[in-house]
């Protein structure tokens, strides 16, 4: 389950990534996204026990590096709002990323067979070249539930690498 927890935030983060639409549009290339998660909530856990979460997750910002294409950037659609492994795992039944507006949302199944789910939302504005945006996960279904919410900030650093 822990590995189903690392994952959902990740997943949710992924997509706000990916966006395009707007007069200008997104900007294909290398983009840098800084996700830092600020909230934690476990229902029916020791306060202890959520604290230290909280604690741990505080600590954490998540910085990688993502590739668009010029084909995902002109017509960017759900798929780019999950990691390749789990997309076919994810429903996104809103994938709104138009007129400088994200608005995003849906739900991953746990990974390999595992119980539960994660419902996800992102909700931001981009330009060509920026995005912010909140983001929110409820992990429901499996060993333990929780929700968690979170900011992300992304931005183009430059063209793709050229193996990649």
């Amino acid at each position: 389950m822990k590995k189903f927890l690392m994952a959902a935030a990740p997943i949710a983060l992924l997509g706000a990534c990916s966006g395009g639409g707007g007069s200008e549009g997104l900007q294909a290339g290398e983009w840098e996204m800084t996700t830092t998660m600020t909230e934690i909530e476990m229902p029916g856990m020791p306060e202890e026990m959520v604290a230290q979460m909280r604690e741990q997750m505080g600590e954490q910002t998540d910085t990688s590096t993502r590739c668009i294409t010029e084909e995902e950037a002109a017509d960017p659609g759900a798929s780019l709002f999950a990691p390749e492994d789990a997309s076919e795992d994810c429903d996104f039944t809103n994938s709104t990323v138009e007129g400088g507006v994200i608005n995003v949302s849906g739900t991953c199944e746990a990974p390999g067979g595992q119980e539960g789910s994660a419902t996800m939302s992102i909700e931001g504005t981009y330009t060509a070249t920026t995005m912010e945006a909140e983001l929110s996960v409820a992990v429901e279904g499996g060993p333990m539930e929780m929700t968690m919410s979170g900011t992300m900030e992304a931005e183009r650093t430059g063209d793709c690498p050229a193996d990649g």
